[in-house]
């Protein structure tokens, strides 16, 4: 049933009950009888016409005219009866064969459906409804049949036609209504396309030209889902969020929408309650428009919450603009922090969106205010349009501009954008760069912000907290053209269902500053922006350890694809501007593709004169002066008639000339606007677009140019682009008729283009008079509503005037007062401005009655605010019942008491949330300067107290309870605030202090706060020595408590961290970790010692006594830690101590967390343990502990001079070494002795003892067997010296070795090891590093025993080292025989052996070659004197070393031969430069190539062998070498030695001259045996005497000592010192 319908049978309800029953009855007949017979069913037209129109019968000379329509249901299309009207029989007129006609446009499908008739069944007179499949089927003629005339009227009469639009323009928005007796239900009428807008179950882009009916499909959608809910019990309430840029708009909608759920519910009202129904519309039709701020959305809907968080389901659907004061302000106000010391800017900009709209820059304000300042070249091509536009949507307001750090580009990234995407300022990027940059300082001078700087502000905000409030289900964006990139996101996130989205628009329109895309941008953009959010929460879903991620806003991905919806059909213009649009859209189409949306041509539903072009004369000074002349005095255009212009310049200039003749709007002010007629004035003269330009536009549309040689889509032609869409926005306001009255050069190529397309008519200009209109006083009221709803107030003024509406007029004259302040820029004009303004809202005020004089308050106080009038505005927000605005004015004013008396008086009025705010304000004001409120603002102190915990107003608290004398309860509020030191100070205040606990409670928190600060692993002296520490702070505090006062524990812990302040390596402190460790306080005592050793001494210099009491006190650490993670001492977490010193704190149900930062806490991990997994986590954090301390002090000792052997140089030259960077001990030859070798092989054995005890709890490791074999290397040098005079086995003195037994059974335990792991590698050079380890190894064995089988190990066969092809032996193995040879002393194999390393050798160990070369050599000891004496060892001179064993087995003659070959092969090495190449010597290298050479030669003097007598006959009475009989082997000693031989002619009777020589030569022998040993404290050698006194002998050197013996076994005791263990 339209509209015209409903309200016929209303008035005849009203006027006439009688006939209205008559009425209603025939409807029933029709409706729901459904009995089309007799006079029920009488063509008015037949079906020759196309759809059958029918009338019924009331009375006589009423009809009800009807038609059988097809309308789309939820499973296809069903007949339904449409009720046009009520009519008279000389209303019937001669409308409804044209609308017939209209109707058959729709196709045959269409009408086949429309004439069936089904019978309920056989004889029936009755019809049932018939249903049909769904079809796509839309109008289908090219030309309406319906055609509307020059003087605006159509085919039939103009009354009906008037009924005849609003059926199709409103009516077919609305909801047809069938009337029975208790029954009214829905049937909409939308055609197929929007059907299936509303039925698409996925989210939607719908886009469509201007009058496409984009918002009766959303509308209807909003409606169907609330349809939905409404029939579901129980369900939750579907949140639909409606948004458009025009608040009259959204509030015309909800009014339909609104209208329509009121519609759908009276199918279940009662007789009374559709007849109180009908007395409320009744009294609603005949009240005037509300006339409130048409620029503040929400005064449309009074109640809406100021804050989004405060919407409730009560509010959905809200229908809403996006800009200021609404959706973008309520969310501003959640977003915003509201604290003075926040600083940043982002939050500043939230705080003007809240409070100071005056500082928004709107177009108007930036062409007002900012354009003259920035225009001086940019308005030589481009307007204030453009340039605005440009900074908004491009610079600030897209989507690079967002993900920039800044959210602004910078001028780089801005001038290399893609000039086929943004093309207007592509040739300008640098210009329009700086213009901006003065653009955003004037903006900070003068405290603005614009559309862009408020959404980032808002989106940055986001980004840091979550949006407050629940989401919406359903978003619906209309116009969304209008709105900045940036704009969409912000929308987007507010939508928590992405199958709920629906963006309609037209980028033909994008026209409003700031706007700047295609709907393919945006389908791209939201689609990268879901991606984006999508990805990003499923990170934050798969790693729970970010928590940086949380409190993001996240958008959901949609799950379906969503739909792309075009509308084609025009429902507002009619084909003769629809085509002439069109054209406008085809060439932006044609030559600026990616500039908007390709649709299907756009179609009107009716015929209509096109456009008319008039032609003016060139010669005058102000264009179609005689066409407008006619104008003046009475003479005005119509209401419904309006000229468009360029700008508000070209306005006043007509005004000037001609009066106040029409209604003047620029093409921005007419954005949303519609008239029947339009004049758009000059727009090619006033085009940004040169002459040239528009002409290029026509050859390259013409048919004989080719668009490729004439390409006008870049750069510098692009500015045509927005030209065409501001023409176009111009057309398409017209409703009827256009004219345009352009007569200048640029205007010809459009002129022409659309004269060779049969789009205009081209007229010479005439006197406008012709073309008036006339106007009823209801029309220009209807007008001046409309124009103020759009916020033009001054041309509301103009139609209020003619409409004799003074009350109206006064109302819009304030808002024209409001606007124009807001326009002016310097501040004491501005001040009076608004003052001006709030005045004529408060007069307006008295007038009013209601919501409006509420409205009318609250823009008053509003004005008074921004001219910082602040009581005034105060007190009429107040009025306004507006209390958050008036606590703001009180606020700044000063006016506390105030804002008490709200409280007092209004408590019932304000939201619990700003009753919360005042009440913060009032407190804290008060509390703060000691003042009383003039009310009492609590009932009790308990409850003030409670209140002042929980809103953090401390101060106030404390202030509170030290007034009460609660000073325990004050220390605790400090306690809990941070405040230590005041704390600590009030409980030791005279008046606490006499409490027992109150002292402890001081030392309590003292300690509690140190140790939060200063546990395990923390640098505990820095953070005691930064006087800014609350540590330090805490312990000057308690300074003057006596320890004596204290218990034990307390005054232990007191006096280490006062040891750790002073210096953390004082020696106070490793006394308390003793001193901790006696009484069993073993975490204190690993504190204390940790903090002792937490920077290791440099040892590189310091005398061996330091190391070694360095060492023992390490181990004692070290000890304590491998206990500790060996579970020998367990720290439990239930030890207060335990838990200090690691910072553990105990949790509910028995769990323990960990305090951030400290030793035990883990970044990314869950912080909840039980008392085993704070076991594990100590162990292993310990471990590692221990790990890193071991590793970090061995590094250290590696490099000290103590653990090093004796520089060469100075042992060989007696003087001091120049050397700087010697890393050798530097002791002076008479100053080594057995004391210092023995305190150096301590040091070693302590080092490795250390190693061993991290080794033991750690474990084995990477690198563990090179540090075993370095060590073991170490230790070897240490005892087996390089320089004889330093120390030998035979000087050991197990005594001398702290924990020896420990040491020595660790080295025992590593040489098992290591040669266990020794093998040599697959490469054969390095064999020889295999070779030296055995060497060492082996030695090392032997010096300190053990019951390791080293020959078991070096037989494997991964150990075998062959000799070569050339030597055939049963066991080819070198590691074999030098094992042999030191072990089983078997001289065989250790030449061998000696020999194959001196042959093949390369990068060898010297010192360890000639160890073992003189390891040999003892083996020959009992083969020295061969004189057939029963005691063939008396007499002789040798090491000690050599005779520490005594079975040493006789050896033949040619194993010595050779022996001594190998000697002499060594010999030629050291003296040659191969020792450079064959050994790896170190540092100096020269020397120590020296002492080695003295050292061999020491060694030839003292060693040879021969065989027994018995088998040499030729031998000498006494000795040829030192202790050598044999003439032979002295030759070849001596020629090693380079000496000369002895020349022995009768070796039977030697002259007294041989004698003589061979005296010299054992004199020169024994030289060079002594030469080494002088000024040394330390003795080698010893001179074997028989205590036999047969075996009489000399003494040899006093130096030299004797040893007296009975056998060789009795010389080994005597010699050897085996470990006692």
């Amino acid at each position: 049933m339209s509209s015209s319908a409903t309200k016929d049978l209303f008035k005849w309800r009203r006027d006439d009950a009688k006939m209205a029953e008559c009425v209603l009855k025939k409807i029933r007949q029709v409706l729901h009888n459904r009995q089309f017979s007799g006079n029920n069913y009488k063509m008015l037209h037949g079906q020759s016409h196309g759809i059958p129109i029918y009338q019924a019968e009331v009375l006589s000379n009423l009809r009800l005219v009807y038609q059988i329509d097809c309308t789309l249901d939820d499973d296809g299309q069903v007949s339904a009866v449409k009720v046009y009207g009520i009519y008279s029989h000389k209303q019937l007129g001669h409308i409804w064969p044209w609308l017939s006609k209209f109707l058959n446009g729709r196709g045959e499908v269409y009408r086949q459906r429309c004439i069936l008739r089904e019978l309920a069944g056989p004889g029936s007179a009755v019809y049932r409804p018939a249903t049909f499949p769904p079809t796509l089927d839309e109008f289908t003629t090219d030309e309406s049949p319906i055609f509307v005339h020059e003087d605006g009227s159509n085919e039939v009469c103009k009354s009906p036609y008037r009924r005849f639009v609003v059926l199709f323009s409103i009516c077919r928005m609305a909801v047809l209504i069938q009337i029975h007796t208790r029954l009214i239900s829905m049937v909409r009428f939308v055609v197929a396309k929007e059907w299936q807008i509303v039925q698409c179950p996925t989210s939607c882009y719908v886009i469509g030209r201007s009058g496409t009916g984009k918002t009766t499909a959303m509308v209807f959608k909003m409606l169907g889902i609330q349809r939905a809910w409404e029939q579901v019990s129980g369900a939750r309430k579907p949140r639909q969020l409606f948004v458009t840029r025009f608040p009259v708009l959204a509030a015309k909608v909800e009014e339909f929408f609104t209208s329509s759920v009121e519609s759908l519910a009276l199918a279940g009202c009662t007789q009374d309650e559709l007849r109180n129904l009908r007395s409320r519309n009744r009294n609603a039709e005949d009240e005037e428009p509300q006339m409130t701020d048409p620029l503040n959305a929400l005064s449309y809907r009074v109640g809406t919450p100021q804050k989004y968080s405060d919407l409730s389901d009560h509010d959905f659907p809200l229908f809403i603009t996006f800009d200021q004061a609404s959706l973008a302000r309520m969310i501003a106000v959640d977003s915003h922090i509201d604290d003075p010391n926040c600083y940043d800017r982002h939050n500043f900009i939230l705080a003007k969106v809240i409070n100071d709209e005056s500082s928004f820059i709107t177009y108007d304000i930036f062409t007002a205010n900012y354009w003259p300042r920035l225009c001086s070249t940019l308005a030589q091509y481009f307007g204030p349009w453009l340039v605005f536009s440009e900074f908004m949507g491009v610079i600030k307001g897209s989507e690079q501009a967002f993900r920039s750090p800044s959210g602004i580009l910078d001028r780089q990234t801005y001038a290399e954008l893609s000039a086929r995407t943004y093309p207007v300022f592509a040739e300008d990027r640098h210009a329009l760069y700086s213009a901006f940059e003065s653009y955003s300082k004037l903006k900070r001078e003068r405290g603005g912000y614009d559309m862009a700087d408020r959404t980032y502000a808002i989106l940055k905000a986001l980004s840091r907290n979550p949006l407050k409030g629940q989401p919406v289900d359903h978003l619906y964006v209309d116009e969304v053209q209008d709105n900045l990139i940036i704009d969409i996101m912000l929308l987007r996130m507010l939508c928590n269902n992405a199958d709920g989205l629906f963006w309609a628009g037209d980028t033909a329109q994008t026209i409003s500053a700031g706007s700047s895309f295609r709907f393919a941008d945006l389908k791209s953009f939201i689609h990268r922006t879901e991606v984006r959010s999508y990805i990003l929460l499923r990170v934050r879903y798969d790693h729970n350890a970010f928590p940086q991620a949380e409190g993001r806003v996240g958008i959901q991905k949609c799950s379906k694809k969503p739909e792309l919806f075009e509308l084609a059909i025009n429902y507002r213009s009619h084909g003769g501007i629809v085509n002439c649009a069109q054209s406008i859209v085809n060439l932006i189409t044609d030559f600026w593709p990616e500039s908007i949306d390709i649709l299907r041509p756009e179609c009107a539903m009716l015929g209509g004169p096109k456009p008319v072009f008039f032609a003016g004369s060139e010669d005058e000074s102000l264009p179609y002066e005689p066409f407008l002349s006619g104008l003046g005095g009475n003479r005005e255009l119509g209401a419904e008639q309006c000229i468009i212009v360029r700008d508000s310049v070209v306005r006043k200039q007509i005004r000037e000339r001609f009066g106040d003749i029409a209604v003047i709007l620029t093409l921005q002010e007419s954005k949303g606007l519609e008239f029947d007629d339009v004049f758009l004035y000059n727009f090619f003269e006033d085009s940004a677009a040169p002459l040239s330009q528009w002409r290029v536009l026509l050859m390259a549309f013409n048919i004989q140019a080719t668009t490729s040689s004439l390409d006008v889509s870049g750069s510098p032609h692009s500015v045509l682009c927005t030209e065409l869409k501001n023409l176009y926005v111009g057309v398409t306001r017209a409703r009827k008729k256009l004219y345009l009255l352009d007569n200048s050069q640029k205007s010809e190529p459009m002129r022409q283009l659309w004269s060779d397309e049969g789009l205009i008519e081209v007229a010479p200009s005439t006197d406008i008079c012709r073309y008036i209109g006339e106007s009823s006083p209801e029309q220009w009221a209807a007008s001046g509503y409309k124009l103020f709803n759009a916020g033009q107030f001054q041309e509301a003024i103009r139609c209020f005037e003619r409409a004799d509406l003074p009350r109206q007029l006064r109302i819009a004259q304030a808002y024209q007062l409001r606007q124009i302040a807001t326009l002016t820029v310097r501040a004491t004009e501005r001040q009076r401005a608004f003052l001006a303004a709030a005045e004529a809202f408060v007069r307006c005020a008295g007038e009013a009655l209601g919501a409006q004089k509420t409205s009318f308050y609250g823009d008053a106080a509003k004005c008074y605010a921004s001219a910082d009038n602040y009581l005034n505005a105060a007190k009429f927000y107040t009025d306004a019942d507006d209390f958050a605005g008036a606590v703001g004015q009180y606020r700044k004013a000063g006016r506390f008491d105030k804002l008490v008396q709200i409280l007092a008086r209004h408590s019932e009025d304000i939201t619990a949330s700003l009753k919360n705010e005042v009440l913060y304000i009032c407190v804290v004001y008060y509390s703060r300067d000691g003042l009383r409120p003039p009310f009492a603002l609590f009932s009790s102190t308990e409850k003030e107290l409670i209140y002042l915990e929980e809103k953090g107003l401390h101060k106030a608290r404390i202030d509170l309870l030290e007034s009460h004398g609660r000073f325990r309860d004050v220390a605790e509020v400090q306690f809990s605030l941070g405040r230590l030191c005041d704390a600590i100070q009030t409980l030791l205040r005279v008046e606490v202090r006499e409490s027992p606990d109150a002292m402890q409670r001081a030392v309590d928190i003292a300690l509690d706060t140190v140790w939060r600060a200063c546990s395990f692993d923390m640098p505990v002296r820095d953070i005691l020595r930064n006087k800014e520490s609350d540590a330090h702070k805490v312990l000057n505090c308690i300074k003057d408590i006596p320890l004596g006062r204290m218990n034990v524990s307390d005054s232990r812990q007191i006096r280490f961290f006062r040891a750790v302040e002073q210096s953390p390596s004082a020696e106070a402190i490793y006394r308390l970790g003793e001193e901790f460790s006696d009484w069993g306080e073993d975490a204190m005592a690993l504190m204390a010692f940790d903090v002792f050793f937490s920077q290791l001494p440099t040892l590189h210099s310091v005398h061996p006594a330091q190391v070694d009491n360095f060492l023992r006190r390490f181990e004692r650490y070290v000890c304590l830690l491998a206990s500790v993670v060996s579970h020998e001492i367990s720290l439990l977490p239930a030890d207060p101590h335990v838990r200090k010193v690691f910072g553990i704190v105990p949790s509910a149900d028995h769990h323990f967390t960990t305090t951030e930062g400290t030793f035990l806490h883990r970044r990314f991990a869950h912080n909840r343990y039980l008392s085993a997994d704070i076991d594990l986590l100590l162990n292993t954090q310990l471990k590692a502990r221990l790990r890193e301390k071991v590793l970090e002090e061995d590094n250290i000792i590696c490099v000290a001079r103590a653990f090093s052997s004796q520089c060469t140089h100075v042992v060989l030259h007696d003087q001091h070494c120049r050397k700087k960077d010697c890393g050798h001990q530097h002791w002076q030859r008479s100053s080594l002795n057995a004391t210092l070798y023995n305190a150096k092989v301590n040091l070693h054995l302590q080092q490795i003892h250390i190693l061993d005890s991290m080794f033991s709890v750690v474990g084995e490791y990477k690198d563990w067997h090179s540090r075993v074999t370095s060590w073991l290397h170490r230790l070897y040098e240490a005892i087996y010296c390089p320089i004889y005079i330093e120390g030998s086995v035979p000087d050991l003195n197990w005594n001398a070795f702290r924990n020896a037994a420990k040491c020595v059974g660790v080295v025992r335990e590593w040489i098992q090891k290591a040669i266990e792991y020794l093998e040599p590698t697959d490469d054969p050079t390095n064999d020889m590093d295999y070779l030296m380890n055995v060497i060492r190894v082996t030695c090392l064995h032997t010096a300190l025993g053990g019951q390791c089988v080293l020959q078991k190990y070096v037989s494997r066969e991964s150990c075998c080292v062959p000799y070569g092809e050339h030597l055939a032996l049963e066991d080819n193995n070198v590691s074999l025989d030098i094992v042999a040879s030191l072990v089983e002393f078997d001289p065989t194999s250790g030449v061998l052996a000696l020999h194959f390393l001196l042959q093949n050798g390369v990068g060898m160990d010297l010192s360890a070659v000639c160890d073992f070369a003189e390891e040999i050599c003892s083996t020959l000891v009992s083969s020295l004197r061969p004189s057939g004496d029963l005691c063939p060892l008396h007499d002789l001179l040798v090491p000690r070393r050599w005779i520490m064993n005594s079975d040493k087995p006789v050896v033949d003659r040619d194993i010595i031969h050779g022996f001594l070959s190998c000697l002499r092969l060594l010999m030629n090495i050291l003296r040659s430069g191969r020792v450079y190449a064959q050994f790896a010597l170190p540092q100096p290298r020269v020397s120590f190539v020296d002492i080695i050479l003295a050292r061999m030669c020491r060694m030839l003097c003292i060693c040879v062998s021969a065989q027994p007598i018995s088998r040499f006959p030729l031998t000498l009475p006494f000795p040829v070498g030192y202790n050598v009989r044999d003439i032979g082997l002295s030759k070849t000693i001596a020629e090693t030695l380079l000496l000369p031989p002895p020349e022995v002619g009768d070796k039977r009777n030697l002259s007294l001259q041989n004698l003589r020589q061979l005296a010299n030569l054992r004199r020169q022998y024994l030289d060079t045996i002594l030469a080494l040993d002088s000024g040394s404290a330390s003795t080698d050698l010893v001179h074997l005497v028989h205590k036999n006194s047969r075996y009489l002998t000399r003494r040899i050197s006093p130096r030299i000592p004797q040893l007296f013996f009975v056998d060789a076994e009795d010389i080994s005791q005597q010699v050897k010192r085996p470990p006692p263990f």
